[in-house]
């Protein structure tokens, strides 16, 4: 594969990002980028060792709505969300909408309701909805990213979550899930550039470094040793097992019929 110059730069000085009257501790927790993809996005070809991993809206994107009068409907619906409960969740952030139509946190939170839910369409309409009434918080352009990679579309993915990082340059998520968009574009260069830095933020980011041995796995000739390096250390901070990796690891992908 080849690499490329960081091109981030062209996308950064685009729109810009979304913000909060107020965000409470974080909701949720950030996704591996390995398992099972979208059906709507094809797989990888077979000279390339790694599938596309899946994209999941990260806890850390999913806001607190501190509203005080539907802070309960709103807490109702973080309760529900966080047990994994979506259409409960979807049902309380609507009733905080019929109470505050431009309550930011409730948008942000029922567009991440909604892709969890499969209805991407539904979760971009709430998500732009809640850009046109605050365009500057970054939560809502990193889900908003997420939308557009699942939809294999990461120049759009890129440009979204650039915004993001525009607004909040010390978020590891936002940096872990650009890298993902660059590698996304064959930017393998900021991919790495991107992934370094969410790690210097969050060096325990499980994630960060499990994206990093992919990456460093599909250079071309990969740079084993360093994706190994990054793998276990995934591995010691929490990330499951995965089977493709240790077979690149030890050598098999490509030889196998």
């Amino acid at each position: 594969m080849r690499r490329v110059a960081v091109l981030i730069a062209l996308v950064l000085a685009a729109a810009v990002g979304i913000g909060w009257e107020e965000t409470k501790a974080p909701v949720g927790t950030p996704p591996s980028m390995r398992g099972s993809v979208a059906p709507d996005i094809p797989p990888r070809p077979v000279e390339d060792s790694l599938p596309p991993p899946p994209v999941r809206i990260p806890r850390e994107a999913v806001p607190v709505v501190t509203t005080s009068t539907v802070e309960r409907m709103g807490m109702e619906g973080i309760e529900a969300f966080d047990k994994g409960n979506f259409e409960g969740a979807k049902e309380a952030y609507e009733r905080v909408l019929k109470v505050e139509p431009d309550n930011l946190a409730a948008l942000v939170n029922l567009g991440a309701t909604e892709y969890r839910l499969g209805n991407n369409e539904a979760a971009e309409h709430f998500l732009q909805r809640s850009l046109r009434i605050k365009p500057d918080n970054p939560l809502a352009w990193l889900n908003l990213g997420m939308i557009y990679l699942s939809r294999n579309d990461p120049m759009r993915a890129l440009a979204a979550i650039a915004q993001a990082v525009v607004q909040a340059p010390n978020d590891p998520v936002a940096r872990n899930y650009l890298g993902v968009a660059a590698g996304r574009n064959g930017w393998f260069d900021a991919a790495e550039t991107e992934l370094r830095r969410a790690i210097e933020l969050r060096p325990e980011y499980a994630d960060a470094h499990f994206n990093m041995a992919v990456f460093y796995l599909e250079r071309n000739p990969p740079a084993t040793e360093l994706a190994r390096r990054h793998y276990r250390e995934a591995r010691r901070l929490g990330a499951e097992s995965d089977l493709l990796i240790e077979k690149a690891l030890a050598g098999k992908i490509g030889r196998e019929k």
